[in-house]
């Protein structure tokens, strides 16, 4: 004869249940949660550098219309309407020519007028995603057949610098004092994983330097509007 009623069965099962549960956390460790790689947390900014390579005749603060509104700007974020961005273009990569230079702001409708030339959509994309589509708008505009490079020097008065390559990730991050190459490829989170490339190039003003690494390319100070590629062939 059964000694137990149903209640009473249902509770020891729950409590062998429970038990060996137990048992089982005991000899099998806690499993650490699995998170998407992510890039190193941006510095604080002490200082920002400041842009002494202004062009006669350009505004010494990046605002394209008194109606200008000042927006938040974040480098890893995107752009929108009110984003105003200083840019440099130059054609050609012996010796270039710099072929724009102007304070353009982001309309209503995610574009950057470049009144004959053209315009680019970059609403709702990053820095390094509006680089190439307004080099794109560049080449179809102005029938262009030398390689363009395009600088942004600063968004919403904010100096910065370009990282790509062989890198994790194309990144823009905020040029601050005394920054050196070096720094600003760990905060833009190094290498591809698994390179053994070391070749560096640190493009100005349309000219590119060659340094065989980052040590010695260190010997240089980053400049706002600086392109920083490191090299996925040397």
């Amino acid at each position: 004869m059964n000694c137990f009623s149903k209640p009473t069965l249902s509770f020891l099962a729950v409590a062998l249940c429970l038990s060996a549960c137990a048992t089982v956390k005991r000899f099998t460790p806690d499993l650490p949660k699995l998170s998407m790689p992510s890039l190193p947390a941006m510095p604080k900014f002490a200082t920002l550098k400041k842009i002494t390579r202004i062009i006669p005749g350009m505004p010494d603060s990046d605002k394209a219309a008194s109606d200008d509104p000042q927006v938040p700007f974040n480098a890893r974020g995107v752009l929108g309407f009110g984003h105003t961005l200083r840019i440099h273009v130059y054609e050609g990569s012996r010796s270039p020519d710099r072929i724009f230079n102007q304070v353009v702001m982001v309309d209503t409708s995610g574009v950057l007028d470049f009144g004959t030339i053209g315009s680019a959509k970059v609403g709702g994309g990053t820095l390094p995603q509006a680089v190439k589509a307004i080099a794109t708008a560049f080449r179809i505009g102005m029938r262009l057949t030398r390689p363009v490079t395009v600088h942004i020097i600063s968004v919403e008065d904010t100096p910065v610098v370009s990282i790509n390559g062989d890198v994790i990730k194309d990144e823009f991050i905020p040029a601050w004092d005394d920054m050196t190459i070096k720094q600003a490829v760990t905060v833009a989170g190094g290498r591809k994983l698994g390179s053994t490339k070391h070749g560096v190039y640190l493009i100005r003003e349309g000219v590119r330097r060659y340094f065989s690494t980052l040590d010695e390319a260190d010997r240089d100070e980053p400049e706002p509007g600086d392109i920083i590629e490191l090299s996925p062939d040397i």
